[in-house]
C-alpha cells in the first residue's frame, strides 16, 4: 500500500472522533479523486488511514475495473470497490455484488464498432468480463490507452469469442472527442436493453439495463445498514449522476461536467486542487491534523 509507514506514523498515536453521521464515503476516481496526470494525491493516503481508523468506509467508485482499482488502493479493511460502473462491487476480494449485460446485446455494439470504425471513425471497444477486459484493436496508441483503466486486458481476434467463458460487466466505447454526439447516441438508438452512458469526453459505457454507480451505492448501503444521510459522494461526469443522488452529502468537483455541478448539493475544488480531499476534511474537521507536518 503506497505511503503505509508514512501514515501509521500519523494516526497512531490517537483515537479519532468524527460526526457519527458519516459512514460511507464514495468517490468518483478519473476528473475526480485523482489529479490530470492521473495520480491518487498524496494528501489522500494519510487522509485515508484516518477515515479507516475512525470506521467511515471508503469506497472508490470507478468505470475502471476492479483489478486497476485494486492495484491502486490495495486490499485493506474498510475500502469497498464500486467498479465497472456500478456492475461490480468488491470488498477484501470477494464479490458482494454483480450485474453483468445481458449476453444478446454484445454482438450487435460488437458489430456497430466494427462497422463504423471501417468507415475511418477512431473507434475501439473494450469487452469487460470480470476476468479480463477485451480488445480487438491492436494499434499501439489504442492499446496504451486502454491499459490506463484495464490492469488485466487481452488482446484477442474477436472480442465477442474471447468473451464468452467469462461475465461481462460493461461494454466500453472509446470514441475520441465524440463520444456525447456521436457514439451514445448511435448505441441507444439500437434500441438493446441495456443503460448507456457516457462516461467521458472519449468513452460511452454500456451496462445491464438500469445498472449504474448509484444503484450499487444504494445496494451497499442496503446491505451495510448505512443510511442516504449517512454516505457522502463525489462525482464529476455523467455515470456519477445518480451516484450523487444516492449520498445526502453530494459533492461535484469544480471541473464536473455542468450538468453535474447542478446536480450535486455541494461543490467542491477541482480535482487538480485535491478537492475531494479538502472537502473531506472540511466536512470531518476532526480530521483536519492529516495535514500536519
Amino acid at each position: 500500500m503506497p505511503h503505509a509507514t508514512e501514515s501509521a506514523e500519523i494516526t497512531e498515536s490517537a483515537e479519532i472522533t468524527v460526526p457519527a453521521d458519516i459512514r460511507l464515503i464514495a468517490s468518483d476516481m478519473d476528473g475526480t479523486l485523482l489529479d490530470d496526470e492521473g495520480r491518487v494525491p498524496e494528501s489522500f493516503w494519510p487522509l485515508l488511514d484516518d477515515l479507516l481508523q475512525a470506521g467511515i468506509l471508503f469506497a472508490p467508485a470507478s468505470g475502471r475495473q476492479y483489478q486497476t482499482l485494486r492495484a491502486m488502493f490495495g486490499e485493506r479493511d474498510g475500502l469497498i470497490y464500486i467498479a465497472e460502473n456500478g456492475t461490480n462491487v468488491m470488498r477484501g476480494g470477494t464479490n458482494i455484488d454483480r450485474e453483468p449485460v445481458e449476453a444478446g446485446i454484445i454482438a450487435p455494439i460488437v458489430d456497430w464498432v466494427r462497422t463504423t470504425a471501417a468507415t475511418g471513425a477512431d473507434l475501439g471497444i473494450v469487452v469487460c468480463g470480470a476476468r479480463s477486459a477485451y480488445i480487438e484493436r491492436t494499434d499501439a496508441a489504442f492499446v496504451t490507452h486502454v491499459r490506463r483503466y484495464y490492469a488485466a486486458v487481452e488482446v484477442v481476434t474477436d472480442v465477442h469469442a474471447a468473451c464468452l467463458d467469462d461475465d461481462v460487466l460493461k461494454l466500453a466505447i472509446y470514441d475520441i472527442g465524440r463520444a456525447e454526439t456521436r457514439s451514445g447516441p448511435a448505441i441507444r438508438e439500437l434500441d438493446l436493453p441495456a443503460n448507456v452512458v457516457v462516461s467521458g469526453a472519449n468513452w460511452v459505457d454500456v451496462m445491464h439495463e438500469g445498472a449504474n454507480k448509484g444503484r450499487a451505492l444504494v445496494r451497499l448501503q442496503h446491505r451495510l445498514g448505512i443510511s442516504r444521510e449517512q454516505t457522502m459522494a463525489f462525482g464529476d461526469y455523467l455515470n456519477d449522476a445518480e451516484m450523487l443522488d444516492a449520498a445526502g452529502h453530494s459533492y461535484a468537483v469544480a471541473n464536473a461536467h455542468p450538468s453535474i455541478r447542478a446536480r450535486a448539493r455541494n461543490i467542491a475544488p477541482a480535482n487538480s486542487e485535491a478537492g475531494v480531499v479538502s472537502s473531506i476534511l472540511d466536512a470531518l474537521p476532526h480530521l483536519q491534523r492529516v495535514l500536519a507536518p
